[in-house]
């Protein structure tokens, strides 16, 4: 083990470009000024000396914006957090004595700023469960440097964007938000538990009549297409599955508190169901797994910071709204001329005080303007954008309002998919019929 790992009782050491504490210059000696912007603070935990020196090898590049930490295990992670805290905690999920998941729920529990992070190879279902309930984003072993850099820069920035919508809430006339989903919130304590079965959570959706008649509806809806009629909650559970039922459960929750009871010229069945196509057509647009459930259930809750402004302030709303209309320009332009922030930045605010994964935050945060991450793939965040432009346009042309702002085709084209757009509208096309 080289020195940059060295261990005492079990402690971590840093990998940075600063002289180390109490020891040696670290190898990578020391780096220029970086004025006055502090720098990031990147913990990394394995049980696996040779990760964390490949760990260290590739953060090398930047050292200049980030202080990188390595611990050993969960105890010595846990020690070095109590002295400072950490921006971001990057953790193997298979560790002895105390695995990633418990290691992330300690310092969501002690330490709710820091993002989480689980850094993975093989992992059962049951696993990877307990895992989504504590950490921000996943990463399987073996890593891509660039793309774990990539995934810790998105998360730091889109910290940047929801405590900038937070500073807005702040200084306006805002409401209080509401609480964390309960239902939602219970779901995700039962699969804290590995050894969860289906039964617990149909108890737990029945508990509320509410909950339970809005996931009866949705999964007997035309957007699962499953085929036969679902009679009870635990066949809901067991033919849509853990994560679906995850994302049904706290849209139902969500709307359920924000909706507003009486405003003229708002919708909530109309506001439902453009989130129920957005849904369908990210989903459909990405293969199978976590990037594709992590686009649905962003889908369902893409417009929630529209609900939250309705909350905030419903004559304002119907105000931007008018200016929408008159001026014939997207409502999320409106907001942004008239109160420097949008709906889309709101919502993402919300969803992170609940604790969803980074990945659907920041789906949610960029449903409009792609490009301003600083790295792009075809993810949950090109998926829903792609879903919401194209389920606008269709809803637009049906109505005649103002336009949704459509693509960003200079994102597109970045991704190398402008050629499947006739494509997506004929899918999105048949979903919104499938959904009338």
């Amino acid at each position: 083990m080289r020195e940059a790992i060295s261990h005492d009782a079990g402690r971590a050491t840093e990998a940075t470009g600063e002289p180390v504490t109490a020891g040696p210059q670290s190898p990578m000696g020391p780096e220029p000024a970086t004025g006055p912007v502090r720098k990031k603070r990147i913990l990394f935990v394995d049980d696996e000396p040779d990760l964390l020196e490949s760990v260290r090898d590739a953060m090398h590049r930047h050292r200049h914006m980030w202080t990188v930490v390595l611990a050993s295990g969960g105890e010595p992670a846990l020690e070095l957090l109590a002295e400072e805290q950490a921006d971001v905690v990057v953790a193997d999920m298979q560790m002895p004595g105390m695995d990633g998941a418990t290691l992330l729920g300690r310092i969501r529990d002690t330490y709710p700023t820091t993002i989480r992070m689980v850094l993975s190879g093989y992992a059962s279902p049951q696993h990877l469960t307990r895992a989504a309930a504590v950490a921000h984003r996943f990463l399987g072993k073996p890593f891509d440097a660039a793309e774990l850099a990539r995934l810790i820069e998105r998360s730091c920035a889109l910290r940047e964007l929801t405590l900038e919508a937070e500073a807005f809430r702040r200084t306006a006339a805002a409401t209080a938000l509401p609480s964390r989903p309960g239902v939602h919130t219970q779901i995700m304590a039962i699969l804290a538990d590995p050894g969860w079965e289906p039964d617990q959570i149909a108890v737990t959706i029945e508990s509320d009549i509410a909950i339970t008649a809005k996931v009866l509806q949705l999964a007997n809806s035309a957007f699962f297409g499953i085929g036969r009629t679902v009679t009870s909650v635990r066949e809901a559970v067991v033919y849509l599955g853990v994560e679906t039922i995850k994302s049904l459960t706290l849209m139902a929750e969500a709307f359920g508190q924000l909706a507003p009871e009486h405003l003229e010229g708002f919708s909530i069945e109309e506001f439902q169901r453009h989130a129920m196509l957005v849904a369908r057509v990210a989903g459909a647009i990405l293969p199978p797994g976590r990037s594709q459930q992590e686009a649905i259930t962003a889908g369902l809750l893409h417009d929630i910071g529209k609900l939250v402004l309705i909350a905030d302030n419903p004559q304002q709303w119907t105000e931007l709204s008018d200016i929408a209309v008159e001026r014939h320009i997207p409502f999320h332009e409106v907001e942004q001329e008239v109160q420097g922030v949008t709906h889309a930045a709101t919502g993402a605010y919300l969803l992170s005080l609940w604790g969803l994964p980074d990945g659907v935050v920041e789906a949610v945060a960029h449903h409009h303007d792609p490009s301003e991450l600083p790295a792009t793939m075809m993810d949950a965040v090109a998926a829903v954008h792609i879903a919401n432009g194209l389920a606008n346009d269709i809803e637009s042309a049906a109505s005649g309002g103002a336009p949704s702002g459509g693509l960003d085709e200079a994102f597109l084209a970045k991704l190398g998919v402008s050629a499947q757009q006739t494509g997506w509208r004929m899918l999105a096309v048949r979903c919104a019929e499938n959904l009338s």
